[in-house]
């Protein structure tokens, strides 16, 4: 069947009655404005948020026409009113304000005259921006806790902002009940008396800011309510809650926020000092393009030594602020460097700048094209199955590689899309914009901002980094590259033999960058890891921390698989719980019941496999002090490993954090060894770092009748919070019996088998050897015991 199907848009203001017909040109600019795409800013100029923290999309809220027969072009400057002739650098501060409650509301008589009638709604102005609250059916004292935030721009401080009241009617039209107004200069002047620019508490609701003050208004009725309601009364009044954030203390809080997760210490508004190690992660977070060069210039412009003296927050905050002004070239040019790059498709430009950016343009698609060939030749350069592991030498990234590749100037940041409530449009605006947007989404709350560090890429210039491509030419993903300049991580289904990309997270990406550092820099690397490691596991151990469940499945698209876990979501009370989720009893198959000679998966993982761990180290484990006894912490349960057998067990983020016995024996008592908190993904492996070696890990064995003594490791790896056994030694256990479980982030489990105890499958060491990591579950087979 072949047809057709016609679809029709309009738009229709059903806030206010039309105080006047609009022409046909008028409502051409309207809808030209309304369907021109996201606006420049994003700070909201039609979004409203419920009591929940919950925000209505922008086409929920219908934009109204001023009062005062103000004409469409308001409408239309009120939807485009973050241009160029308006940016972050003309912006006097941010006004955040919940419209809390009315009480007393006069007693509207309905149609038929035989009680009241008072749906109320209301309608907040303020300069170009209009927004309205939800309809409350049948009340004289609505509660409707509705968030809402604009901004404030220079030569508006004596503005006021408007609140008119409305009875919603359906069919005779909305009623007006009354107006209350507010100077903002009553708010700025408050914030000048407690606004500091210090970071929140951690854990500080912003449900319940306490800068935000509560404003009881009157509201002036109109003639007709004041009729109806009496001099007898009591008065109506309007309640709000509102703060004033300057611009400066807005962005100081950003950076604040963000510094406070790379922080090594616990006093970031006490004096805490950055090194250039801190700094350099705490931007890669943002996709910053950054030279060591340029961030040695932070230190030098305070005569201090890059690499022996720190930067206070202070002295840090004061250079990225002129190096935001230098990358948007000094406030004030109409395009910004970065608009090249990432909007060519939205970016306004005029005819005299039309040469420069086809020049640019024309500059980055040759160095899209020469990275395209390099991955071609590094695709063609790939060693064979089987090859001398000469030819698999790591050519280690060096502090160059790591600066940006492009010629068309750095960025400090270089984001696309806000990590927050996921607008894709930031990729057009200037950096002062970007860091205003971000800050606003995160309020006050540190587990917004935790979505830059815990995020995946978000533009392709992130990946087309130089010490990515170097760090891909080492790691070897088989023929897969051609084209994909990504770094992202290619596995198997072994189920289906499907090919899956998987995304690298921002904090593995982190993890990563900070595995090339110097000697000298280890220790704050180790310092830097741990912290963010033990700061996210109490994060995620709050309760509120229960609100990133819904978006964590959606993002990795789990929706399938929830039909499998144990209880229902509703039912875990904060992510650590989710995320250590059980599954019901029929989720995993066990393979081969009643035979104890197959071996079985540990963990729904990517898993890899050698026969022996002379070729783990040749084609996978390329870290020079690796050894066995290092991995085990003990020489002489590694003697029995002499020419054994190793499987790797990794779990990504999105899988079930649950890990199970793979042999049945009994259990030996645990051995906890302290560690590092390096990044386990196979990049890192690739290093010559020994990140299994080094990182925190629990050591136990298997005393198995079929394939002797087993030697079972869970190494815990960034973001990870803890390791939890539950079971106890001395314990016997069967094949898929639960051994444990770990908290939020990545890991790994290193499975050890002696001599001649286990021959593994066929596709899972052919996998192995071309460097492609397997999918697989708990329960599935992995390998027999010969014997």
């Amino acid at each position: 069947m072949v047809g057709e199907v016609e679809i029709k848009f309009g738009f229709i203001d059903t806030a206010l009655s039309p105080v006047y017909t609009n022409s046909r040109a008028e409502c051409q600019r309207i809808w030209s404005a309304l369907s021109s795409g996201h606006n420049k800013l994003g700070l909201g100029q039609r979004v409203i948020r419920n009591a929940d923290n919950s925000t209505i999309a922008m086409g929920d809220i219908p934009m109204a026409l001023s009062e005062s027969g103000g004409s469409a072009a308001n409408v239309q400057e009120a939807v485009l009113s973050g241009s160029n002739s308006s940016s972050s650098h003309d912006l006097h501060g941010i006004i955040f304000m919940e419209i809390v409650s009315a009480a007393c509301l006069p007693k509207l008589h309905n149609v038929t005259r035989t009680g009241f009638d008072m749906d109320p709604f209301v309608i907040i102005s303020f300069s170009k921006y209009i927004f309205r609250t939800r309809v409350v059916r049948h009340n004289l004292n609505p509660i409707w806790k509705a968030k809402l935030m604009f901004r404030v721009h220079h030569g508006e401080e004596a503005f006021k902002i408007k609140y008119s009241v409305h009875d919603w009617d359906k069919l005779s039209g909305n009623d007006h009940v009354g107006i209350t107004t507010m100077p903002i200069s009553d708010l700025i002047q408050a914030a000048g008396q407690s606004d500091t620019g210090a970071v929140p508490v951690e854990g500080e609701s912003e449900l319940l800011d306490p800068e935000m003050k509560d404003y009881v208004l009157k509201i002036d009725l109109s003639a007709k309510a004041e009729i109806i309601k009496g001099a007898d009364e009591e008065e109506s009044s309007l309640r709000v809650r509102a703060k004033f954030v300057s611009y400066h203390n807005l962005r100081r809080r950003f950076w604040l926020g963000l510094a406070r997760a790379y922080d090594t210490a616990d006093n970031v508004n006490g004096g805490s000092q950055f090194s250039k190690v801190q700094i350099q992660t705490m931007l890669e977070g943002l996709g910053s393009t950054l030279s060591g060069k340029t961030i040695d210039s932070f230190f030098e412009n305070v005569n201090k030594d890059p690499d022996m003296q720190e930067l206070t927050f202070d002295e840090l905050f004061e250079q990225l602020e002129q190096q935001v002004k230098l990358d948007d070239g000094g406030y004030g040019q109409e395009v910004s460097p970065r608009k090249k790059f990432f909007g060519r498709s939205r970016a306004s430009i005029n005819s005299l700048a039309e040469l420069k950016i086809a020049a640019d343009q024309q500059a980055e698609e040759k160095e899209i094209k020469e990275a395209f060939e390099e991955s071609v030749k590094l695709a063609h350069s790939q060693v064979e199955p089987g090859s001398s592991p000469q030819a698999l030498d790591i050519i280690e990234p060096t502090d160059a590689d790591f600066d940006t590749p492009s010629s068309d100037g750095e960025h400090l940041i270089r984001i696309s899309t806000c990590p927050i409530c996921r607008d894709p449009s930031l990729g057009t605006k200037l950096e002062t914009d970007i860091i205003t947007h971000i800050a606003v989404c995160s309020g006050n709350d540190g587990f917004n901002l935790d979505k830059l560090i815990l995020g995946d890429f978000v533009t392709e210039a992130n990946a087309q980094r130089k010490w990515i491509t170097k760090v891909v030419k080492s790691l070897g993903y088989g023929r897969y590259v051609v084209g994909r300049n990504n770094a992202n991580i290619i596995v198997q289904d072994r189920a289906t033999g499907t090919m899956l990309e998987e995304k690298m997270p921002t904090f593995i990406r982190l993890g990563i960058r900070l595995l090339y550092r110097s000697p000298a820099q280890k220790i704050h690397v180790g310092k830097i890891l741990a912290n963010m490691s033990f700061k996210q596991g109490l994060k995620f151990d709050d309760p509120r921390s229960k609100r990133d469940i819904e978006p964590f499945i959606q993002f990795h698209r789990l929706e399938s698989q929830m039909q499998e876990v144990l209880e229902p979501i509703h039912n875990f009370k904060n992510f650590n719980e989710f995320f250590y989720r059980k599954l019901k009893a029929d989720a995993r198959v066990l393979a081969s019941p009643g035979d104890d000679r197959v071996a079985v998966s540990v963990a729904d993982c990517r898993m890899t496999c050698w026969q022996t761990i002379t070729d783990a180290t040749k084609f996978w484990i390329k870290g020079r002090q690796f050894s066995v006894a290092r991995l085990v912490g003990d020489n002489e349960l590694a003697q029995k490993y002499e020419g054994g057998s190793l499987a790797i067990f990794r779990l990504a983020p999105q899988d079930y954090h649950r890990y199970h016995i793979p042999v049945r024996g009994v259990l030996s008592e645990p051995n906890p060894i302290n560690g590092e908190y390096y990044t386990v993904n196979p990049m890192a492996i690739r290093s010559q770092l020994d990140v299994y070696g080094e990182n925190k890990r629990m050591v136990s064995t298997i005393q198995s009748p079929e394939f002797g003594t087993v030697a079972y490791v869970a190494i815990g790896a960034m973001m990870v919070g803890s390791i939890v056994l539950t079971t106890k030694a001395g314990q016997a256990v069967e094949r898929m019996d639960e051994h444990g479980y770990f908290a939020f982030g990545g890991s790994t489990i290193v499975v050890l088998f002696e001599p001649g105890a286990i021959v593994f499958d066929e596709d899972l060491v052919r996998s192995s050897k071309e460097q492609i990591e397997m999918l697989v579950k708990v329960g599935m087979r992995i390998g027999v015991c010969p014997r």
